[in-house]
């Protein structure tokens, strides 16, 4: 039986969430803090640059928020044999 052969996420979006080069992050301003197998812990601090008309907290940041969780948690779960995905 031949190995896979070991091909690393090109570019490896564990490392780039890990050092929090992730556009949206840099956007709105939150920051991964740690990220393992299966997840991740994001801190944010709310700015007024950050709230809808009535002065609360814009619902949309916490969408994008939650949106970018997710997706380091799932890039924490890629095995490095695995190819980037043709959209990245």
């Amino acid at each position: 039986m031949i190995a896979a052969q070991e091909t690393p996420l090109q570019p490896d979006l564990r490392e780039r969430a890990k050092s929090n080069d992730v556009a949206v992050a840099r956007l709105i301003g939150f920051e991964a803090k740690e990220i393992a197998e299966g997840r991740a812990t994001v801190t944010f601090s709310v700015e007024p640059r950050h709230a809808n008309h009535m002065g609360t907290l814009h619902g949309g940041i916490l969408c994008d928020i939650a949106d970018a969780a997710m997706g380091m948690v799932f890039a924490s779960t890629l095995a490095r044999r695995n190819p980037a995905p043709p959209w990245s």
